[in-house]
């Protein structure tokens, strides 16, 4: 379930950071923009695409990515035992965010992340079935998530009723 949620959490990051910055990228890099041919969604089995461009080649490489990812968990529990072994402790931690941390508190932040994880299950899979539905990308369908806030016309005018006198000065 751990596994499972850590993917999930970057399926929920990665699904719309991808509408709003594919055109962006393709664009600078003079390539064509591959979620035009799915109506600006993300490609999925349902929203068709998993075949376009490099596409295909991403998921394989995810794919082999994740059996190595497997294969080392299973070496480092055969290495500790199964008594010390924590799942998904693979021992990295650029951040050291666990280090010197008691193996109650380590269960403490896994635990944590499992709930994090359960509820990014719930944001993809709802991201998914919007889209598939709709036909609309999950960006525009909910965009008070996704355009600064400084780009409401509601916002422009409270910012500049509140600091309109600041902005002249008086001689």
């Amino acid at each position: 379930e751990l596994r499972h949620g850590r993917l999930a959490m970057l399926a929920a990051l990665a699904w719309p950071v991808q509408e709003l910055l594919n055109p962006v990228i393709a664009r600078a890099i003079r390539e064509p923009i591959i979620l035009a041919e799915t109506g600006g969604r993300s490609p999925s089995v349902l929203n068709g695409g998993l075949g376009i461009g490099p596409v295909p080649f991403f998921i394989a490489f995810a794919a082999i990515l994740i059996a190595a990812v497997d294969a080392r968990s299973i070496q480092i529990k055969k290495e500790v035992g199964d008594e010390n072994y924590l799942p998904g402790d693979f021992g990295f931690d650029p951040l050291n965010i666990l280090g010197g941390a008691s193996m109650a508190a380590r269960r403490d932040m896994q635990e944590k992340e499992i709930n994090n994880g359960r509820l990014a299950m719930v944001a993809i899979t709802l991201m998914v079935i919007e889209e598939a539905i709709s036909k609309t990308p999950v960006v525009q369908l909910t965009p008070l998530f996704f355009k600064p806030i400084i780009m409401y016309p509601w916002f422009q005018q409270f910012m500049d009723g509140a600091f309109q006198v600041s902005s002249f000065r008086t001689g």
